[in-house]
């Protein structure tokens, strides 16, 4: 048969490298098949070129399957593992249902030992695919899947020899026809199942066709965001609910504080306008009493007027004694006032001294930095002037070698020239000698094909010197890309350093205000606690107060019930204050006057009396107006240890009450414990003293002793009033604290969100970035082993290029040989073989020339390529170099300001050290002159204190003289009294409550207020706060920071919402999107489905349905057929065979409209009879020119129409194994048997 003539049935023959060694013969068959029956070269982009499995079921020891184009057939007997191979290439490309593989578990796959065989521990399986035109979305023309499984469950995924996530994998097949489940891999079950009733698996199959796989996984992603946002809505919403409840609640609460405030400020006001009228009134009815008491006192007698004087006299020493005291008292004060401030300008001058030194140490340092920073700018000015001249050296260099390049490449054009010339002349003369000899013919074709065969080695030489030259290229190209690679890898892991580093910091600036924030909310609950418990106890107090419990029925039946309550100054246990530790002891002291009722005056006294008598009950009623006049003298004691002091130091009330204590406590010493008492008592017996511990133990006037423990009733009555006071002024307090505190904890929360914000952003840098450098990883560790690749590709070159060159060497001597036979055989061919083997040498020295051009010019294409990158190089070495020189210079200018700023804070410094230093050497004399001036103060007050003590000791023997004569005077004095003491009270009532001086405020206008209406107004407004109860005014910044948080958490669920809203329409765009894509996809496999089907059914119709008013991407799909002779009808009528075909049409129309690279078909023709089997192997043979095809078979004619055979047997029970296919009708029928 002629070379090149077309052969209808061609074959590749395949045999396992064992077989080659087993079967010397089978090579030259072979290159015999090769040359007779050459297979068409198809040109698929992207094909499986071959299958490694180890450990996957039945193949037991690594197995190598290459795959080439067309139609691969995989053939052998029953349960050898044919389908082993169909289902690792399944495996391999991510499925994950063990059904699919016949299994229970994954595991089961591996293989589990055979008679003479252990189970292997794992599983692998590696499938190659070409990739030339980057079909798969990898940037490689050939690419590995690789998947591995261990006996422990672990499993692995390679992609390229890298380690990746089995979505990688899902998401390189996605879409390609080559994914899990996809119709690239056909078998017969899979066309039962498109047959079948259920339309799921034919709509997975046109929905892989159309491409909407990837939409349908967004769709799912998208639809959880979905669910995920709508839980945290919901979630919100609860929040929300509570805080509104909250809100509400303390609305509410806010109102009454609200009112209380304004009506508490009114209140203020017009009590100080109220206290301001009655406080001048009272002061005018005074003018004209004091007037006539000092009439009186000028006209009475004699010895009264000496009384008078020696008491004015004593007013006058206690005025000199108290204004004594008082300038020793503000002596002492300024003492210590001056004292601290001589302390603050020493404090000042030691943080000036130290701000000094540091001012000192920043001049040096930045001093010192910008020396080295100068240094290193001519260090880098002096590298930049060599780089530069360096780098214009290298560009010379590289324009000599560019005009060397362009030299060489004129002469070795020149020199193919010529040697093409001398071809085509020797090839002439070879043919003139083939015409003169034709006797010679045979020896001539001898000599022709070892020309021939030495002309392919040059033209392969030619072609192997290029391709190594491309190869170079490439794999200089890839140490470029890996150089870049690694350049940008470094500088993401110098910015993630970075970030990470910066989020370290904010993430302890977050947690230093997190827990500053819970020190806040700890303190002010603290405070919230301590405020309610105060206002508790507050409203418990005032409520106590107001019913008087704990005193007796008659004194609650005088105050609370009867008519005389106004007479009443108030219960005397209410009107003193005590020093806290003496409650007991002044308990004890005083006994029932405790409950005593204190009345101005004695008029009315008696008629309340008698009421009381009448409604039961007793009351002790003490009149100011009996109490009038000086007390009797105080009894002296001698310094004693143990003895504290007269108890009426310890007791304060108004002036007017002060003598009745003065009376009441009279000779009653405070003493530490009771065994002092008691000697005290019985040291002096004479003196009528009462002495009293703090405990409430002591000694009374008749010699009684009082000891043990007591309830605290009496003590708690004491000190109610006091109680009271002291708790609205901690309320008031803490309420101030609390509202700071909270304030405080605002602005940190505000910082707190910032913050977080700050981290947030980040944390989505730094996931950028470390997803950046795993890709550069992978990138980089790509690029490495395309450099291996490459460079291992150039060794093989290599050698490959020196074989020819012994080949070509050979082929001379043959050739010498061949022509010295012509010359021996036929002499009348000397000239011509003269003449040809002349031209052969030219050939030889024109040839030789070339390959030394060729060299020459492959060795300055290399030194282009040198100087070419060094002149890159030295060109980025420069910008380098520029840049820093740039940085230097801004840091020198920032140094220089730096030092600058440093000189004038020394200067400044210093001057204000020299300022301090004489302002302390002032005031440390005025110090000195103030401790002298001290002294003279205190004994000044020395000296009146004697004479007050010298004088009151007279004044006592004179005070039992006046006692016939205080009638008049003590009515006036009583009614003054009473006048001043009202006068006081409202002083001290508004200076106390109010914290103004009505004394200093003027006289009012008169006439223009109602003095009635206006106590009237002010008694409403305080009955009006009464029933308003206990007010929390912190609820104001409470509420404010609760409406902050609840129309922040309502923003928060508006960007919620309106984030569902945008992935309700992310969900109808992909519906929308998917939809149109699966309806073009469908009407055009519809219509292929219609032409196929024909091809398969001649005069047939056929046709594909979809569900009317349903979804397009949920509705089912119908296959209605009809075979010629047949009426249309549904294909579940059909046979088994027709069934056959027509799911088969139907997958060859989705390759139609949407090719896959590849098609593996199990056994898919089982079914099938000749007649049918015809008609499918020819459609398969037109799909094979796009599409490759591994088919496992067992039938003898779809054998014939593959390119490649593989044989599986199984010669070891339960171990696979391909096996060597002999060629002929016999091993045909033994694999379809």
């Amino acid at each position: 048969m002629a070379s090149g003539q077309e052969v209808a049935s061609p074959w590749r023959l395949f045999v396992p490298c064992g077989t080659f060694c087993r079967l010397p013969e089978l090579p030259e068959f072979s290159r015999l098949l090769a040359q007779f029956y050459p297979v068409p070269r198809r040109s698929g982009t992207l094909r499986l070129t071959h299958l490694e499995i180890i450990g996957f079921k039945s193949f037991a020891q690594k197995v190598h399957i290459p795959f080439g184009p067309g139609i691969t057939a995989i053939v052998g007997p029953n349960g050898c593992g044919k389908s082993n191979i169909v289902e690792a290439i399944r495996w391999v490309m991510g499925e994950q249902r063990a059904g699919v593989f016949r299994s229970q578990r994954m595991e089961e796959v591996i293989f589990g030992g055979a008679r003479q065989r252990k189970p292997l521990g794992m599983a692998e399986v590696i499938l190659t695919i070409e990739n030339t035109n980057n079909i798969l979305p990898i940037e490689f023309s050939e690419v590995n899947i690789a998947r591995r499984l261990f006996r422990s469950g672990e499993s692995d995924y390679l992609l390229n020899k890298i380690p990746c996530r089995l979505l990688d994998i899902h998401n390189l097949l996605m879409d390609t026809g080559l994914g899990q489940g996809a119709y690239a891999v056909i078998e017969q079950g899979m066309v039962d199942e498109i047959i079948s009733e259920k339309t799921e698996n034919r709509r997975r199959i046109l929905e892989e066709a159309a491409g909407i796989t990837k939409y349908k996984v967004r769709r799912r992603s998208t639809w959880s965001r979905l669910e995920s946002t709508n839980a945290d809505l919901m979630r919100l919403e609860d929040i929300i609910v509570e805080v509104k409840r909250q809100v509400d609640y303390m609305s509410r609460q806010v109102g009454r504080a609200r009112r209380y405030q304004e009506m508490k400020a009114e209140l203020d006001e017009k009590e100080v306008l109220l206290g301001h009228i009655r406080f001048f009134a009272t002061r005018d009815e005074l003018q004209p009493l004091k007037a006539e008491l000092e009439q009186l006192n000028r006209g009475a007698e004699e010895g009264y007027t000496r009384f008078t004087s020696r008491e004015a006299e004593l007013e006058k020493l206690r005025l000199a004694q108290t204004e004594a005291e008082r300038a020793l008292q503000n002596a002492a004060l300024e003492l210590n006032r001056y004292g601290e401030q001589i302390h603050e300008r020493e404090r000042q001058l030691v943080a000036s001294t130290e701000q000094l030194n540091a001012a000192a140490q920043i001049f040096e340092r930045s001093t010192k930095e910008r020396q080295d920073s100068v240094h290193q700018l001519q260090e880098y000015s002096r590298q930049q002037e060599t780089a530069s001249s360096t780098l214009a050296e290298a560009r010379r260099e590289l324009e000599d070698v560019n005009r060397s390049l362009e030299a060489h490449k004129e002469r070795s054009e020149a020199s193919e020239r010529s040697c093409a010339g001398s071809r085509t002349e020797l090839d002439s003369l070879f043919q003139q000698r083939v015409d003169l000899l034709r006797a010679q013919g045979e020896l001539s074709r001898g000599l022709e094909r070892l020309v021939t065969e030495r002309e392919g080695l040059t033209s392969n030489s030619d072609q192997l010197r290029s391709e190594i030259s491309q190869v170079e290229k490439e794999r200089q190209d890839a140490l470029e890309h890996a150089r870049q690679s690694s350049a940008e890898l470094e500088e993401l892991n110098a910015a993630l350093g970075k970030s990470r580093q910066k989020q370290q910091v904010y993430q302890g600036r977050a947690d230093a205000l997190e827990g500053r924030i819970q020190r806040f909310d700890e303190q002010r609950g603290e405070l919230r606690r301590g405020i309610d418990a105060r206002l508790a106890r507050l409203h418990a107090m005032e409520k106590v107060q107001s019913g008087y419990e704990g005193y007796s029925s008659g004194v609650r039946t005088l105050l609370l019930e009867s008519p005389h309550a106004d007479l009443f100054q108030g219960i005397l246990g209410d009107l003193i204050e005590v020093d806290t530790d003496y409650f007991h002891a002044v308990e004890s002291a005083l006994g029932e006057s405790l409950e005593a009722l204190v009345a101005p005056v004695k008029a009315g006294v008696l008629d309340a009396l008698h009421y009381l008598k009448e409604h039961s009950g007793r009351a002790g009623v003490f009149p100011l107006e009996w109490t009038l006049g000086a007390a009797p003298p105080q009894a002296a004691l001698p310094e004693t240890p143990g003895l504290i002091g007269p108890l009426l130091n310890h007791v304060r009330a108004d002036e007017a009450i002060m003598p009745l204590l003065a009376r009441l406590l009279h000779n009653t010493f405070l003493v530490e414990d009771l065994a002092i008492a008691m000697e005290l008592a019985e040291r002096y017996p004479e003196r009528q003293i009462r002495l009293v511990t703090p405990a409430g133990e002591g000694v009374d006037l008749n010699g009684r002793i009082a000891g043990g423990r007591g309830g605290q009733e009496d003590a708690a009555l004491l000190g109610r009033r006091q109680e009271i006071r002291l708790l609205k002024t901690a309320i008031a307090h803490e309420n101030a604290q609390w509202a700071t505190l909270a304030a405080a904890r605002g602005g940190e929360t505000q910082r707190k969100v910032v913050l977080s914000l700050h981290l947030e952003k980040l944390s989505r840098g730094i996931e950028i970035i470390k997803e950046q450098e795993r890709e550069k990883s992978h990138l980089q560790q790509s690029q490495k082993n395309e450099i291996q690749r490459l460079q291992l590709l150039l060794d093989r070159r290599g050698r490959e290029q020196a074989q020819l060159q012994e080949r070509s060497v050979s082929l001379e001597n043959a050739i010498d040989s061949q022509r010295e036979k012509v010359r021996q055989s036929e002499q009348a061919s000397t000239e011509l073989d003269i003449a040809i083997r002349g031209f052969e040498e030219h050939l030889q020295e024109a040839e030789t020339v070339l390959r030394t051009e060729l060299d020459q010019l492959a060795t300055l294409r290399a030194e282009q390529a040198r100087i070419a990158e060094q002149t890159h190089s030295l060109e980025r070495d420069e910008q380098r170099l520029h840049n820093m020189r740039q940085s230097l210079q801004g840091n020198i200018e920032r140094l220089a300001n730096e030092i600058e700023q440093a000189t004038s804070t020394r200067q400044d410094l210093a001057a204000l050290e020299e300022r301090l230093t004489a302002e302390l050497k002032d005031m440390h004399g005025t110090r000195d002159e103030q401790v002298q001036e001290s002294n003279k103060k205190r004994e000044h007050w020395d000296q009146v204190n004697t004479q007050t003590r010298a004088l009151e000791g007279e004044i006592g023997k004179l005070q039992r003289q006046l006692n016939a004569h205080r009638d008049r005077r003590h009515q006036l004095e009583l009614q003054i009294a009473e006048l001043d003491n009202r006068a006081k009270q409202i002083q001290e009532r508004l200076l106390e409550d109010h914290h103004c001086d009505v004394a200093s405020m003027g006289r009012p206008e008169s006439g223009a207020l109602d003095l009635e209406e206006l106590a009237s107004r002010v008694e409403a407004l305080r009955q009006s706060i009464q029933r308003l109860g206990t007010v929390h005014v912190g609820v104001l910044e409470e509420y404010e920071e609760q409406k902050e948080r609840y129309d922040f958490l309502c923003h928060q669920r508006d960007d919620l919402l309106a984030a569902a809203e945008d992935l309700k329409k992310t969900l109808s765009l992909i519906d929308r999107t998917a939809r149109r894509i699966f309806r073009a996809t469908f009407e055009e496999i519809r219509q292929k489905f219609k032409e196929t089907f024909v091809r398969f059914f001649p005069g047939g119709e056929a046709d594909l349905q979809l569900e009317q008013d349903v979804d397009a991407l949920e509705a089912s799909i119908d296959i209605i057929a009809r075979p010629r002779g047949k009426r249309l009808q549904s294909i579940t009528l059909l046979s088994g065979g027709e069934k056959a075909l027509t799911a088969i049409a139907l997958l060859f129309s989705i390759y139609l409209v949407k090719p896959s690279p590849f098609c593996i078909l199990d056994e898919v023709d089982a079914p099938l009879d000749d007649a049918n089997i015809d008609r499918f192997l020819h459609v398969l043979k037109e799909f094979a020119r796009s599409t490759q095809f591994i088919m496992v078979t067992h039938n003898k004619l779809s054998m014939h129409a593959a390119d490649t055979l593989h044989g599986v047997t199984m010669p070891e029970e339960g171990v696979s194994q391909l096996v060597s296919v002999r060629m002929g009708e016999e091993i045909l029928e033994e694999a379809a048997g």
